[in-house]
């Protein structure tokens, strides 16, 4: 973690003379921008306790991201075609179904290599469906537990398949090359960003046992937090659009997420993620 931190420093220790606007009333400000983009592969901590029963941490649990469902594709072909078709309904839940983002930006116009935004990011975690062999700690029915068994053993299915749903409040800088009269702000914009906020998950989960736990449902609860840093470069083509494209590191803290039946008991999610995302910029 110290070592993405010092490396996204180190790109932004000396800003080039050339970052001065040559025109700061040709400098754009403001960007309302989307992104597609891709999660991989965690490792994450899942906490569940089931009243009456067990209170266990699996550590360590592999989970993938699944960025394009229900694509399978970068292209969003599950998107376009039945938007082309005239079927709204599905094209919008394609829209939003697949990892995605969006965010607004404003700089400053006394420094306008400063900003502040606001970011919504979809991103997914699924535990595979074969499951694996975990160290699994904590109380079964009162006994101590210290063990290595499979999830499979506990958990029939978990997913945060309708989003982790990351809503920051965040910080960037950025660098101003390449600047033209008519694109004051520069065509290419490398920029760091640290961002903060909310989550609002959605957890699907199904226990094994009698009577069944599950979850399925949005958790609109504060104590699920995550933070972000973000490393990229935005090429302005004219002085309304754009388009970038950015490494970003998140981690996720979903500290209280409860089941959906009526039943007690609570869930534990905590995570890092790394991402790659592309997107486009309606500048203004």
């Amino acid at each position: 973690m110290l070592n993405i931190v010092l490396a996204f420093l180190s790109v932004f220790t000396l800003q080039p003379s050339n970052s001065v606007p040559k025109n700061p009333s040709q400098v754009t400000l403001n960007y309302i921008e989307y992104n597609r983009g891709a999660s991989f592969p965690t490792r994450a901590q899942i906490g569940i306790d089931y009243p009456g029963f067990y209170e266990l941490t699996f550590h360590d649990v592999r989970m993938i991201g699944n960025s394009f469902y229900p694509d399978n594709s970068i292209l969003p072909n599950a998107f376009i075609w039945p938007l082309l078709e005239g079927k709204l309904r599905a094209s919008k839940n394609a829209f939003t179904e697949p990892y995605y983002g969006l965010r607004f930006t404003h700089f400053f116009k006394k420094n306008p290599n400063l900003g502040i935004g606001l970011e919504f990011a979809h991103l997914k975690v699924f535990i595979p469906d074969e499951g694996e062999s975990v160290r699994i700690t904590g109380m079964d029915n009162g006994k101590s537990v210290d063990e290595w068994k499979s999830t499979k053993e506990y958990i029939d299915s978990f997913n945060v398949s309708h989003g982790v749903n990351h809503l920051s409040l965040f910080l960037v800088y950025r660098l101003m090359l390449l600047q033209t009269e008519k694109i004051g702000a520069g065509k290419i914009q490398p920029y760091l960003s640290m961002g903060y906020g909310p989550c609002f998950p959605h957890p699907q989960l199904r226990l094994k046992g009698d009577p069944e736990y599950k979850a399925y449902g949005h958790q609109f609860n504060f104590a699920n937090y995550g933070f972000s840093l973000g490393l990229g470069s935005r090429f302005q083509i004219s002085k309304g659009f754009g388009f970038y494209l950015e490494y970003k590191f998140t981690k996720a803290y979903l500290k209280e997420m409860k089941f959906d039946n009526g039943e007690e008991g609570t869930m534990h999610l905590n995570f890092p993620v790394h991402h790659l995302a592309w997107g486009f910029s309606i500048i203004f």
